[in-house]
């Protein structure tokens, strides 16, 4: 069950009439109370659950999908006019997700500098990522969503933005968290505005796959849902 989308993803509309972004608030809220908030707490440091927020997650989502709309869509390589989609072809769908999730960390980070928002969303907002990096996970490196946040887990644990506790558990570095987003921005945003499919298999190859530490822990969470069912009273009425 999405939480949000944003659409269409065809260039040549988007180019003429730009896109529809569409929340849903609830769906956002029982994912938060139901699968996201019992994963922080086992994955998360022993007392730090509470660090999460529904603003953060709320506002992370919020900027992915404005993030959609961020960044090379058509380009022009030797030229010959092309779409990034095209160029990357079975892998455009991961590096999208991905740049959407990774500008969408940024953004925050760029609006809370310039004072359009309040600073204090950046003290849950890498808790509550580090939390998100396991409810995404759990999808599977075989879904778009799924391949794009294994893709960020590995290079943030690499970078030491992530870091393993004694323990087994996973804990944000906030300090260097604005940092290593607006690096894995650039290697990302690169990758697409080049339509470098070759670089984009490099990156895979390098961070796709799944942390042995984080499949660990992904395997403590097999009885908590992976996803939501919603359930439509007035269907009965019909």
């Amino acid at each position: 069950q999405t939480i949000a989308f944003n659409l269409p993803n065809d260039e040549r509309v988007r180019e003429v009439k730009g896109s529809k972004k569409v929340l849903l608030k609830n769906v956002m809220r029982a994912k938060y109370d139901g699968i996201l908030t019992p994963i922080a707490g086992r994955v998360l440091p022993a007392g730090s659950a509470d660090e999460i927020s529904f603003e953060a997650f709320y506002q992370f989502t919020l900027h992915h999908e404005l993030s959609h709309g961020i960044g090379p869509g058509k380009i022009t390589i030797d030229g010959r006019d092309t779409e990034v989609r095209l160029e990357l072809k079975d892998l455009y769908s991961a590096f999208e997700e991905a740049k959407a999730d990774v500008l969408g960390v940024y953004d925050i980070y760029a609006l809370v500098k310039r004072g359009v928002m309040a600073p204090g969303i950046l003290d849950s907002l890498p808790w509550t990522y580090t939390a998100g990096m396991f409810r995404t996970t759990r999808f599977g490196v075989a879904e778009a969503h799924g391949l794009g946040m294994v893709l960020q887990a590995n290079y943030l644990l690499e970078k030491g933005a992530v870091v393993l506790t004694e323990d087994g558990r996973f804990r944000p570095v906030p300090e260097i968290f604005e940092e290593t987003f607006r690096s894995l921005a650039h290697e990302l945003l690169m990758i697409q505005a080049a339509g470098d499919y070759d670089g984009a298999v490099a990156f895979v190859e390098r961070y796709g796959t799944v942390h042995p530490q984080m499949a660990v822990a992904i395997e403590g969470l097999e009885d908590l849902p992976v996803d939501i069912d919603p359930t439509y009273p007035l269907e009965g009425l019909r």
